[in-house]
């Protein structure tokens, strides 16, 4: 379908080309970017497998088209057509920026392309060109794979003239989200550099991986649909808004009705887009253009800044291994897992969605019935839900377990068979520790003041013994997990298979340890009492850990 596309789009463009523009080097370079992103692994799907995809595209374009069933099945659903139309509108125009600037990001703000083309006889004009068309092929592929449920949908329910309409106004909108995305990436570049601008790029990804994950189980459970009324009515805002304009122009065709609110609609929805997108290539694009060119130079300007924050993390590191670890090995461990976890993109987007699924849990086992909310949260402190703030942070911290032995930068592993490590079980003990310290206690803190402000200081032995049970269920799994060293292996779908095995066996020893404090409850004095027993197992199996020989290590 690229390859189309791009045959299409060089066609429409060598009508309108000027004479300063080399075509067939325009062409060439094209293709070969086009013949890259078929090679390329979107952000969504890295560190998943380990055989490379033949197009890993492809099977991007494909679930986009899925996702478009569930806004296909909203227009089918029978709801108003102008706000059916606002919905497609808003999805699309939604799902084109974040597609930009999650997975195409590093496309945008690649620069060496400037390095390897124009010392060869190609002007700047023609490599602006044909960055142009590729942003083209890609955004009318994803376009295609967003809309063709939705716009079938739409020929289906309201017929062909309202169709097309749809169909028409859809590049529109991609224009709008394009121009958007351009302008965040030229604000983004006015007051950061390099490494802030990726920084930015990647917390954003994990913005929006948290915010699926969370969304789609909090908010169904805080809207009530039978009170949703599906009627819209224009306000002085809507005249601001995309999906608006197009959502109207729309409604205007369908109903054959040209007045002057829909008259200005109209024309809202096909000049706006066309003059933001002209003055994005008059103005906007060449002043981007040079921005990226001198990433490389202001990265320069701020390597102080950015050795002081370096100096800082080390130094905090190191103050909590010297607390919490007992051997220089072990704190070797411990230092290098804080360290690489604070700045591993990939270990980021992985791990940081699973602190979301702890909001996802509070609801499902403490906020059962969406429509008593209020109820809910004004009998909370007699009811003994606080068990479930006791044992929830555990399946966070869980999670790291298989995770932090991948790494791209696997090779570098090397050293730790070169170094003169008598003790590897140290490096591995260093390493839960750093995960415990960084994730699980703060975490866990926060539970806690939650509680003690619900049902107040009664709680508090329970959270001191919960805290000992989940330090246990934590070691547990440590130990009857494989040993890896941190960051030693190669990404691979093989050896990272086994979570819903580990997370049913984790959801036993978790509904255990659950139903014995619960049953502990009934006595008052249990549960502090049981505290020296729990923490003597975590002892006991910190010392296991500690003194795993050679052979038990997985290399």
């Amino acid at each position: 379908m690229d390859k189309l596309i791009l045959r299409i789009l060089l066609r429409f463009i060598r009508i309108f080309i000027k004479k300063d523009v080399d075509f067939e080097r325009l062409k060439i370079i094209a293709e070969t970017k086009v013949l890259m992103d078929r090679r390329r692994t979107p952000s969504n799907f890295k560190q998943k497998q380990r055989k490379e995809m033949k197009n890993p595209l492809l099977f991007t374009l494909i679930m986009y088209s899925f996702i478009g069933l569930f806004v296909a099945a909203i227009i089918l659903n029978g709801i108003p057509l102008p706000v059916s139309m606002i919905i497609v509108h808003s999805y699309l125009l939604f799902m084109m920026a974040m597609t930009l600037v999650t997975d195409f990001s590093s496309v945008l703000l690649d620069t060496t392309d400037n390095q390897i083309i124009l010392p060869k006889p190609v002007n700047s004009r023609t490599l602006f060109l044909a960055r142009v068309v590729h942003i083209l092929v890609y955004l009318l592929q994803f376009t295609i794979a967003l809309m063709i449920c939705p716009v079938a949908a739409t020929f289906l329910q309201y017929g062909l003239l309202t169709g097309t309409v749809t169909l028409i106004t859809l590049p529109f909108t991609v224009a709008f989200a394009v121009f958007l995305t351009y302008l965040l990436y030229a604000l983004i570049l006015r007051f950061a550099n390099e490494q802030k601008i990726k920084d930015i790029i990647s917390y954003f990804q994990i913005f929006m991986t948290v915010f699926f994950a969370a969304g789609f189980q909090i908010f169904p459970r805080m809207i009530d649909l039978k009170a949703i009324s599906f009627q819209f009515k224009l306000h002085w805002y809507s005249y601001l808004l995309e999906p608006v304009w197009m959502s109207v122009t729309t409604e205007a065709f369908h109903d054959l009705n040209f007045n002057s609110v829909h008259l200005i609609m109209i024309a809202c929805a096909f000049v706006v887009p066309v003059l933001l997108i002209f003055f994005m290539i008059r103005f906007l694009a060449p002043s981007f253009s040079k921005k990226l060119g001198a990433l490389n130079n202001s990265s320069e300007a701020d390597k102080g800044s950015f050795t002081a924050v370096t100096k800082q993390k080390k130094d905090l590191a190191e103050r909590f291994s010297s607390m919490a670890c007992g051997t220089q090995t072990e704190r070797v461990g411990f230092e290098k897992t804080w360290k690489v976890t604070a700045r591993d993109k990939n270990f980021k987007i992985q791990f940081y969605p699973s602190l979301a699924y702890l909001l996802v849990l509070v609801f499902v086992f403490v906020f059962k019935n969406p429509q008593s909310f209020i109820e809910t949260w004004n009998g909370l402190s007699s009811t003994k839900s606080f068990l479930a703030f006791v044992y929830l942070p555990i399946f966070s911290i869980s999670a790291c377990l298989s995770i932090v032995p991948f790494n791209d930068n696997f090779t570098a592993a090397w050293i730790y068979q070169s170094a003169p490590i008598t003790d590897p079980g140290q490096v591995i003990s260093g390493m839960l520790k750093a995960l415990l310290i960084k994730f699980f206690i703060p975490v866990y803190v926060i539970f806690f003041g939650f509680a003690l402000y619900i049902w107040g200081v009664p709680v508090a032995d329970d959270f001191i013994f919960g805290f000992f049970n989940n330090i246990l269920i934590f070691l547990l799994m440590a130990n009857f997990s494989d040993h890896y060293f941190p960051f030693s292996q190669q990404p691979n779908i093989k050896m990272q298979t086994g979570k819903f095995v580990r997370m049913i066996i984790q959801l036993v020893i978790v509904g255990i340890l659950i139903g014995a404090h619960y049953a502990a409850l009934f006595i008052s004095w249990l549960p502090a009492a049981l505290i020296p027993f729990s923490a003597a197992g975590c002892y006991f199996l910190q010392r296991r850990i500690q003194r795993l020989p050679w052979l038990k290590i997985s290399i």
